[in-house]
């Protein structure tokens, strides 16, 4: 009986999310929350993470990566489990992050940071505001990728000038896509990544938004007919987030292990991504078949000035953090 209970013990440990230790010595077990499926190139280099992190702390750090639909977290709720530590690691979208940080989803306004290059140079503005949010809410970041630009891929009738985004009906990552599917005169729906493919199959909407290496990933290529490109936000940040209890209570070698892999992660799946977002958009029309059309920049210029009241609404209305944040990156970016 009395061993019953013990496991009883342990089992209850592991629902609430606690890092399960036993014994002096024995090894410490994570669970890593992400949004993508199985086979999705994403949980992929999430478990070659974890399998490096036990490899630099000789097992002493198990890290098991959950993917989609194995518990039961919504995506928006990546960065409370973390912080409650219902999981001890979670992958955390910046538009998914939203209603936990508000100022979290800055790079989703449309046509504000366009590319690789631009997040890598504010970066460190985003990191100095996004401290105390997530030592609020009981994280830090072990690192951040990013996905490709967000464009839009459909069905039906295809964009191919702002005109044409009236009247359609599109799945964004962030409200703040949508604001930009209103001002064109259109409207917008959130889904989880589970729920995109019934979506389109049923008719509910005309397209989405998404990175190119992300419908492929997703295999969402295969059901849309047309690509609209004008690099409108850097998928990014995406950050990997630890419960800092979580962080804190391991041994000191464990911990030098996860840094050191985080370290090394960070840059080389951003280097990943950016591989695969120009090899997939470079095979749209061969490979897929898909119809691309490019916004010329005198459309881009225009709906980027066409966006910036929006931006400064979105700023005053989250609060000073924000303004200043906002005020910081349009002076580094010239916008």
């Amino acid at each position: 009986m009395t061993n019953i209970r013990i496991m009883r013990a342990m089992g209850l440990a592991t629902v609430l999310g606690l890092s399960n230790t036993s014994a002096v010595g024995a090894a410490t077990t994570w669970d890593y929350y992400t949004y993508t499926g199985v086979t999705h190139v994403l949980t992929k280099m999430q478990k070659g993470f974890a399998e490096d992190v036990a490899k630099r702390t000789n097992g002493e750090l198990k890290i098991v990566v959950r993917p989609a639909g194995e518990l039961p977290y919504r995506i928006d709720e990546a960065g409370r489990i973390a912080g409650e530590g219902l999981v001890q690691m979670s992958s955390a979208f910046m538009g998914f992050l939203t209603g936990t940080i508000p100022i979290s989803g800055i790079t989703g306004h449309s046509f504000l940071v366009r590319s690789y290059d631009e997040l890598a140079k504010v970066y460190p503005i985003i990191e100095k505001h996004m401290q105390p949010e997530f030592e609020k809410l009981g994280v830090k970041p072990l690192f951040f990728f990013a996905w490709g630009t967000q464009n839009v891929f459909g069905i039906n009738k295809p964009i191919v000038t702002a005109d044409d985004f009236a009247g359609r009906k599109l799945r964004v990552n962030d409200p703040k896509q949508g604001e930009l599917i209103k001002v064109l005169g259109g409207s917008s729906i959130t889904l989880a990544t589970a729920e995109v493919s019934v979506a389109m199959q049923r008719g509910l909407m005309d397209g989405m938004f998404s990175a190119t290496a992300g419908m492929v990933a997703a295999k969402w290529i295969d059901m849309v007919k047309w690509a609209w490109i004008a690099d409108v936000n850097i998928g990014g940040p995406n950050w990997e987030l630890v419960n800092i209890k979580a962080y804190n209570a391991l041994a000191p070698a464990a911990r030098k292990g996860l840094d050191e892999a985080a370290a090394d992660w960070g840059p080389r799946m951003i280097k990943e991504m950016q591989t695969l977002e120009a090899k997939d958009r470079e095979d749209l029309k061969p490979k897929y078949n898909i119809d691309v059309h490019r916004a010329t920049p005198e459309v881009i210029d225009d709906l980027t000035r066409r966006m910036v009241p929006v931006w400064e609404a979105w700023a005053k209305q989250t609060g000073p953090n924000a303004e200043a944040m906002l005020k910081e990156i349009r002076a580094t970016l010239g916008r």
